[in-house]
């Protein structure tokens, strides 16, 4: 039982909760680049399209890690006493379904006009590179 309770409580502290302002700051200090530097970090948008003069591009991301469904009691022997055990499935420890879906509208110049995104806060903040470290590095490369 006690090791029931430290492994419960390990999974509640390991879950950490991003501010959703975080993650606005994170994907608006993109804003300042061009599509092209952020298709270069992101990647290749899940799909691109252009309505009445604007361009987007949109980048769709999902993740799925299940869970230990699971808690095993177990079994031993001394002797003559045995004690048998057996699985019972309480509730799901961990596992998760992430999705973030984050739009970018831009001009025909590349200039970036509105970034906004959809879906998990923990997760879009993850998969969104951090631009300041990434330029700050960029920066003290072409200093050397």
């Amino acid at each position: 039982m006690k090791k029931l309770t430290i492994i419960l409580i390990l999974s509640l502290t390991a879950c950490t909760n991003i501010p959703v302002n975080q993650v606005n700051d994170r994907l608006q200090a993109w804003k300042t680049t061009n599509i092209d530097d952020v298709i270069k970090y992101w990647g290749i948008p899940s799909r691109q399209q252009e309505i009445s003069g604007k361009l987007y591009a949109e980048w769709i991301n999902e993740e799925n890690n299940p869970g230990n469904t699971a808690i095993s009691l177990g079994s031993s022997s001394f002797g003559r006493r045995s004690s048998i055990g057996f699985g019972l499935t309480l509730f799901e420890l961990g596992g998760s379904n992430d999705a973030c879906s984050r739009l970018v509208t831009y001009s025909e110049d590349g200039n970036i006009i509105e970034i906004s995104w959809k879906g998990s806060k923990n997760y879009c903040y993850e998969i969104t590179p951090d631009r300041y470290k990434i330029f700050s590095n960029t920066e003290t490369i072409k200093q050397k």
